[in-house]
């Protein structure tokens, strides 16, 4: 007798499984734990078979019917059910490792001893950002023209274009990954250059003017801040460093080669550009050193510019820059300006036959540039160490006279 809804709500679980049959091969099967699930029974190429449907009550029995009659189509064309189901799960399985995102991360995992650990994760969470909210769940082959067109608009909508041109290409790189591993025939990136918003032209940071170091060193050394930040500024501006690079500034970061060789090594994982950096030391440096390392032991604090009352972490990001405002120059000066001033400074040096003082590769290295060409790009971090030392040596003289005369103003 055929089934109804009825009797199929009604069906009880007993000791053991039991059927309840339909038709046609089309039963019913009642777990011992009450679950209720269609399969369907038939022959193919000679021998039983069994296919299981789904259950109820998210397959309802005319769906159950319509299934059974769809699967024995398939037989009369000559098509195991059972068969093409298992490879239709194979597939299915198959393509979840290929989505843009697993390919992403596969061409992430492979590419990652190239670039500094810091570096490998800023990528990654661009991809996770941006790209994978997206398209990351498309297979990679079906990703269009108009996925990236909308990653672009994502990107114009918040104004990241610069993070969005860098997304890009490392996008197009993992589309062209798997063309060469056959999984994609196609990279829509390049067909998208020109479409995003071009950048305004790069504001500047802000910086005084050489002839005013005199009265910033002057309100530097009245003003009421705690020594631990004036320390700090000073020690940046001193350096030519980065203001991240002297907020996890640790003791352990010296290397004291001699009385009068003392080089600050700042570590890979801390640098822009993902490799070590040794900074000479002038011996006004050294000086200020003596006076970092007191408070830091002070306080204990495992870096060297602590916290005032949280000492157990570094001065803040902005505290430096909080300074340079309360000191009356909000929007004429920052931090990082110093850098390009310095580099102006140390550019404009001539000797007296008119030839300049310090290449400009010398700067380049100590600003902690990026190399302009190969030939930049091999030398090491110590390269130009000896030049280096007598141009931070001329830096910080420099400054000390800056400074004298203010106090004189």
């Amino acid at each position: 007798m055929p089934l109804t809804e009825l009797a199929i709500e009604s069906a009880k679980p007993g000791p053991a499984r039991r059927k309840l049959t339909d038709g046609g091969g089309l039963h019913l099967e009642v777990g011992t734990a009450g679950t209720k699930t269609f399969k369907l029974s038939y022959r193919f190429a000679g021998k039983q078979k069994t296919i299981t449907g789904g259950r109820y009550p998210d397959m309802k029995l005319v769906e159950a019917r319509a299934w059974r009659e769809e699967m024995k189509r398939l037989i009369r064309e000559g098509t195991d059910p059972a068969l093409l189901k298992r490879r239709l799960r194979q597939q299915r399985q198959q393509e979840a490792g290929q989505t843009f995102e697993a390919v992403a991360r596969e061409w992430h995992e492979k590419q990652k001893a190239r670039w500094a650990p810091k570096h490998a994760a800023w990528i990654l969470a661009r991809f996770e950002n941006d790209p994978f909210p997206l398209f990351g769940q498309l297979p990679i082959k079906e990703v269009r023209h108009a996925d990236i067109m909308d990653l672009i608009a994502r990107y114009e909508k918040r104004g990241a274009l610069e993070i969005g041109r860098k997304a890009l290409s490392h996008v197009s790189a993992v589309m062209r990954y798997a063309i060469a591993t056959g999984r994609a025939e196609l990279n829509p990136v390049p067909d998208t250059r020109g479409a995003m918003r071009a950048k305004p032209p790069v504001q500047h940071r802000a910086r005084l003017p050489k002839a005013e170091l005199p009265e910033f060193f002057s309100k530097l050394e009245d003003s009421g801040h705690d020594r631990v930040t004036k320390l700090a500024l000073r020690w940046t501006i001193l350096t030519l460093v980065r203001t991240g690079e002297t907020r996890f500034f640790r003791p352990e970061e010296i290397e004291r080669r001699s009385a009068t060789e003392i080089l600050w090594r700042i570590p890979a994982s801390r640098m822009k550009m993902g490799r070590d950096h040794v900074v000479p030391l002038p011996t006004q440096a050294v000086a200020l050193l003596d006076e970092i390392e007191f408070y830091a032991r002070k306080t204990g604090s495992p870096w060297q510019f602590p916290q005032k009352y949280r000492w157990r972490k570094p001065i803040s990001e902005n505290c430096m820059l909080l300074c340079l405002y309360d000191l009356g120059y909000k929007g004429r000066a920052t931090v990082h300006g110093f850098r390009g001033l310095a580099s102006t400074i140390l550019n404009e040096q001539v000797d007296a036959n008119g030839a300049r003082k310090f290449a400009s590769d010398w700067i380049e290295m100590q600003l902690a540039h990026a190399e302009t060409n190969a030939i930049r790009g091999a030398y090491n971090s110590a390269e130009y160490l000896a030049p280096r030392r007598e141009m931070m040596q001329w830096w910080a003289d420099f400054l000390e006279d800056q400074e004298e005369f203010g106090k004189l103003l």
